[in-house]
């Protein structure tokens, strides 16, 4: 999608965050992830789930198996259950109606290791896909690279271009990439733990996320 702006171009670059940012998915990819450590032989609690989102998520898993075939095993539950667990995930109350008001003076890109097509169309039924300049979903690439292949693309430099995230691991990473940061306090993580990050700004609802916006 190609979108243009004035003689002065955009505002900014948001990349959002998928999960827990836009779409209230927490109660869908816990049981997926317990359902499919237990496939594997595993117990998996909440917190234990939001811990892995304290850094790389992949590498979390990755350290909590240990096995690296039962590794393997539980990625393949993931991917064959995938759309079962995720089907009925929506987008949080005021979502829409904020990127439509964002994406007015920014462009908006996703950066997620969710899947893509499911993504795309959450954001149909929200009438939110046009709204998105890119939209990666992998869980192939890493977050950073992620950015990094999203800022490629503009030429917008990263003390204009924000993240907008729900946990520590999105968080520091955009940081360490000299990214502006907000972090979001309904998705995955706490107030208490994203503070922890030291985000350029907080929001606690999408009114305060769009003054955030505004004033970072």
């Amino acid at each position: 999608m190609s979108r243009f702006f004035t003689s002065q171009g955009p505002n900014k670059l948001i990349i959002f965050d998928f999960d827990g940012v836009l779409a209230d998915s927490f109660d869908s990819f816990f049981p997926l992830l317990r359902d499919a450590a237990k496939s594997v032989g595993f117990s998996l609690t909440k917190k234990q789930y939001r811990d892995f989102f304290l850094g790389n998520v992949h590498q979390g898993l990755r350290n909590f198996i240990k096995d690296n075939n039962k590794y393997l095993a539980l990625l393949e539950f993931r991917k064959k259950n995938y759309h079962k667990y995720y089907k009925n995930v929506s987008f949080f109350p005021g979502a829409a109606r904020a990127l439509k008001e964002f994406a007015k003076n920014h462009i908006l890109t996703v950066a997620s290791s969710g899947k893509q097509k499911d993504i795309l169309r959450l954001l149909r039924k929200n009438g939110a896909d046009k709204l998105f300049d890119t939209v990666l979903a992998t869980t192939e690439h890493t977050k950073e690279n992620m950015i990094k292949k999203i800022g490629a693309k503009f030429t917008i430099p990263p003390e204009k271009t924000v993240m907008i995230a729900d946990t520590v691991g999105d968080i520091k990473v955009a940081k360490r990439m000299g990214l502006k940061t907000i972090a979001v306090t309904w998705g995955f993580h706490s107030q208490k733990l994203l503070q922890q990050a030291k985000p350029d700004r907080l929001a606690n609802n999408f009114k305060m996320l769009y003054k955030q916006l505004k004033a970072i």
